[in-house]
């Protein structure tokens, strides 16, 4: 699973920079999302999107907390997920998609604690990117079991 978001930057041939900055910045401002849903952003969950940044988008170390930044400021000022989560739909498939749930998952935790908040937030794009309730309730066990 290490890398899967790799499969879509390896388009860059066909997609250019600016399209994979808008992807990269959607699935950051999703994940912020949950990281703030309960109101508190645990350390934990900071550092549980670090690793998500570095390890599945192979982002550099010393670009990850500037987009985090970026990440929080889009989130502050988006009015709905679906101008995220309509980045999402046109350029992942159902693998990067379900990927991405389960790293929402990881971040919401990462604290020990799924705040109900963090839940629906996850349920919510879940919906708008087209992930099947069973598959929603499959990322949130395997992630859960992954933490146990």
């Amino acid at each position: 699973m290490k890398n899967l978001f790799s499969k879509f930057f390896k388009k860059e041939k066909i997609v250019d920079d600016q399209s994979i900055d808008k992807v990269v910045s959607a699935c950051i401002s999703l994940m912020v999302e949950v990281s703030v849903a309960d109101q508190s952003i645990d350390d934990s969950e900071i550092e549980s999107l670090k690793n998500t940044l570095s390890e599945k988008f192979n982002i550099d170390q010393s670009k990850i907390s500037s987009l985090i930044a970026d990440g929080k400021e889009s989130q502050k000022e988006s009015t709905s997920l679906y101008e995220f989560t309509r980045i999402i739909n046109d350029d992942f498939s159902f693998e990067e998609k379900y990927s991405l749930i389960k790293s929402m998952w990881e971040i919401a935790f990462a604290d020990g604690n799924i705040d109900k908040y963090e839940e629906y937030v996850i349920r919510k794009v879940s919906d708008l990117i087209y992930i099947s309730h069973d598959d929603f309730i499959k990322a949130k066990l395997e992630v859960k079991n992954e933490n146990s």
